[in-house]
């Protein structure tokens, strides 16, 4: 189905990409997402001061394809609040994180934009996210399907966060909830939770990014401590059932 051609409206969907001394990955990235075939995208860029080239490369890019919103930060400020200001800039009825080492299958959009209309409670929908090693040469090897996850249950976000924010599209009310970001809780484990307090979140069964994986990978493990930080963050959003709330809190005390 080509929703760019289909008789009703084609909402905007809006790419939020950061960026950081990303030069050697970020061009090919930025193709995959310009070259979807939804092509009615805003892509909101926010580089945070990057100390290479890839600036230089995104104002090349920005140059050609009106689609782009350019912005850089005068001082680095971490993923999160970068996350969390370029999210704040997003104008599109859906939201489409991207990461940026990645490649995007070009139907990536489109489908997730499908699946989250099929149902005004889907509030965040997802696909595979397949890891590979080696540039320009994606494999099954390191196929992990750790991003699975259907429903609205926000208990089984308590020890970790089971979706990646590069394979997440989300629609715009979520971010009314959740934004700013809090420093010490991943843009996408806050952006999961709240979307199973405000509705439900569905999974598409087909690998839509191919995730890179080098030694300056941002991902962070769910360590017991840092779960102990998180817990009372998530135990703060409003509009979780009460036994949810209390499970996590008798959690949080054991």
């Amino acid at each position: 189905m080509d929703l760019n051609k289909s008789s009703g409206p084609v909402q905007l969907v809006s790419v939020v990409l950061c960026t950081y001394n990303g030069q050697h990955y970020v061009a090919e990235q930025l193709e995959s997402i310009l070259q979807q075939t939804y092509t009615n995208l805003e892509v909101i860029i926010a580089d945070d001061a990057s100390t290479d080239d890839t600036y230089a490369i995104l104002k090349r890019h920005a140059a050609k394809d009106g689609r782009i919103c350019l912005y850089q930060r005068p001082q680095n400020a971490g993923y999160n609040t970068n996350f969390s200001e370029a999210c704040s800039k997003a104008t599109g009825a859906f939201i489409a994180i991207a990461d940026q080492d990645d490649v995007w299958e070009f139907e990536k959009v489109e489908k997730l934009v499908k699946k989250i209309g099929e149902d005004e409670s889907i509030i965040l929908v997802h696909g595979i996210s397949a890891r590979f090693e080696v540039k320009h040469q994606p494999h099954m090897r390191s196929l992990r399907l750790i991003n699975y996850f259907r429903g609205n249950d926000i208990r089984l976000f308590y020890l970790a966060n089971y979706i990646s924010g590069h394979s997440m599209l989300f629609r715009k009310i979520l971010l009314k909830k959740a934004l700013p970001f809090p420093l010490h809780v991943d843009y996408d484990w806050w952006l999961a939770a709240h979307a199973c307090v405000l509705g439900r979140i569905e999974f598409v069964n087909e690998i839509l990014v191919w995730h890179r994986m080098h030694q300056t990978n941002a991902t962070k493990g769910a360590r017991p401590k840092r779960v102990q930080a998180i817990l009372p963050t998530l135990l703060g959003i409003k509009g979780m059932p009460k036994q949810h709330y209390e499970f996590g809190n008798t959690l949080l005390q054991k």
